[in-house]
């Protein structure tokens, strides 16, 4: 759970506190005695580095020694966020070996992410400690080492040479204030199971089953459809939906037929009306035979139920009551009859009424002679993505009037070179990255719902290479038919690494590095040896531990205070 000085420990989100501890005496007009006499150099503090699964502590406090008064200096981070502590308070919470308890308190804090609880310590001795931070934006209880008082101010610079360390190699000192002004983030080195995938060229292609075009299947002249306005590219339209019309001129032979066509025309709506008038004489007779046969059923069901009642008296006789039941069989049966023909003859008559709508629209649509209209429909719901006539325009036979695209589902092709398909399996898993969205990384099967829907059988000969396609989701619409990507193919090989984010890696002067945290203020530039590449993690092959922290936001921030340590790694002026 928990682990000091410069140890790491992971957790989803993390406060950085940081302990600054010093002597009342350093300040001006301080009364309070120090360990430091006149024209000396005090011990080098104490710094300690802790994290639980929600807090940082950096913790950096003189030797001590009892009845010197010390101001803790405590700068507490939200490492989720990058953001110092605002409120709160924070409790510093001390047990000495024989039971004795105290408590230190900053009941707020001096400034964003600065507590300054003040005490001293009567006896020498270790004491167990603990911080308690306690704010709108985070809870936690910190435990800490035992911290030490010394005996006396001998023993206090003994402790503090024994303990010195020069800092490491390629150090770079990066203030907690300056962490909090880039919302500095850290992740726990671990350990992760990485698959070896195969990075191949890729690219976007439209569905065949997602595009199509609208041509002219005869030459004439293109009009707007019933809205009055012709679609644009980047419009989107519906299956079925009108595109707009083309006006066709007719030659000789077709004005006449199509005026004997009229004519036949005319006769068959006078041959309709004709029919719409039967039918209405018809639609009398049905309805009279429908009320007799109910009027029939009604008397029969009487009869019926009047011959059961005195039969159960011992009156009437069996003949009669046999003779109303076969009357009842037959109404129920003419009844059913004349239900179905009133339902057959309800059907005619909508047919009717459908054909006479049909033909007073075309009559009302109907073209001089000499024209005729043929309509433009999409063929499937889509984008308008060619629109390449106006309103008006001449348009030859076969023409290209609109091409339209349904994007909502893509296909991604995969040029797996001859030489590597060994390496992948019939369906593998794709990982895709495009240049268009840098640290974005899209998985195919997983969250864009995709699946193999061809693997080439013929080598391309320009290119050595097979095409693997699939079929996903096109998330947000944000891919665009024609994109290249790098696409990283399972090879089924995985393996247990170190790995780390990769936006923990940089680049310096040509070679990559990451920022390993020493303790709050303090990173370490590590070049490191990389492995294999997986969902966003980089196995590190050399260079970096496991159980270290590196900077993952905030990186390259890190690296140029590399170049300049100096103005980035000034002292607090508390």
């Amino acid at each position: 759970m928990f682990k000091f000085t410069g140890q790491l420990s992971i957790g989803c989100f993390a406060v950085s506190c940081a302990l600054l501890t010093v002597v009342i005496g350093c300040a001006p007009g301080s009364t309070t005695a120090s360990v430091v006499q006149a024209g000396e150099e005090g011990p080098e503090p104490v710094a300690v580095t802790v994290f639980t699964d929600k807090v940082e502590l950096f913790m950096e406090y003189p030797q001590l020694v009892p009845g010197l008064e010390a101001r803790f200096l405590a700068h507490v981070t939200v490492l989720e966020t990058g953001e110092p502590v605002r409120s709160g308070q924070l409790r510093l919470e001390l047990t000495s070996k024989s039971g004795g308890k105290r408590v230190i308190k900053a009941p707020q804090p001096a400034r964003d992410g600065l507590f300054i609880p003040v005490g001293a310590f009567d006896a020498p001795g270790q004491y167990a400690a603990r911080i308690v931070v306690t704010s709108d934006q985070v809870k936690e209880t910190i435990q800490l080492q035992p911290i030490v008082v010394h005996a006396d101010s001998a023993s206090a610079y003994a402790a503090s040479a024994a303990a010195g360390e020069a800092d490491p190699k390629d150090a770079v000192p990066f203030l907690l204030e300056q962490q909090w002004k880039i919302g500095l983030l850290m992740e726990r080195v671990t350990r992760r199971s990485l698959t070896r995938r195969l990075q191949v060229l890729g690219e976007v292609e439209a569905p065949r089953h997602g595009q199509a075009v609208v041509s002219a299947p005869l030459a004439g002249r293109l009009l707007p459809p019933e809205s009055g306005q012709l679609p644009r590219v980047g419009e989107q339209v519906a299956k079925g939906q009108m595109l707009g019309y083309l006006e066709v001129p007719l030659t000789a032979s077709d004005a006449a037929q199509l005026v004997a066509n009229e004519m036949n025309r005319d006769a068959l709506e006078m041959e309709l009306l004709v029919r719409e008038f039967d039918l209405e004489a018809k639609a009398l007779e049905i309805d009279q035979a429908l009320h007799q046969a109910q009027a029939r059923l009604a008397f029969a069901r009487q009869a019926l139920a009047r011959s059961e009642g005195l039969r159960q008296q011992g009156l009437g006789t069996v003949t009669e009551l046999e003779e109303n039941r076969r009357d009842l069989e037959l109404a129920l049966s003419a009844d059913a009859g004349a239900q179905a023909l009133k339902e057959s003859f309800t059907g005619a008559e909508g047919r009717i009424s459908s054909l006479r709508i049909r033909s007073l629209g075309e009559r009302s649509n109907a073209k001089p002679h000499g024209l005729r209209r043929h309509a433009l429909v999409a063929p499937l719901a889509g984008e308008i993505v060619e629109a390449e006539y106006v309103e008006g325009e001449y348009i030859e036979s076969q023409g290209a009037v609109y091409r339209v695209l349904d994007a909502s589902r893509v296909w991604i092709a995969a040029h797996i070179s001859e030489f590597d398909l060994a390496e992948v399996g019939a369906a593998p898993g794709a990982l895709i990255e495009f240049a268009a969205f840098p640290g974005r990384t899209f998985d195919v099967l997983g969250a864009m719902g995709g699946r193999v829907i061809s693997a080439g059988r013929i080598v391309d000969p320009q290119t050595r290479t097979i095409a693997l396609r699939y079929e996903a989701d096109n998330p947000e619409g944000v891919l665009r038919v024609g994109m290249f990507a790098d696409v990283f193919l399972e090879t089924g090989r995985a393996v247990d690494a170190i790995a780390v984010p990769e936006e923990a890696l940089v680049m310096d002067n040509g070679r990559p590095v990451a920022f390993v945290l020493v303790h709050g203020e303090m990173f370490q530039k590590r070049s490191v040896e990389l492995g294999i590449r997986d969902g966003g993690f980089v196995e590190v092959l050399a260079g970096i531990e496991e159980g270290e922290r590196v900077v993952t936001k905030g990186a390259y921030l890190v690296r140029l205070a590399s170049a300049s340590p100096a103005s980035f790694g000034a002292g607090h002026a508390h």
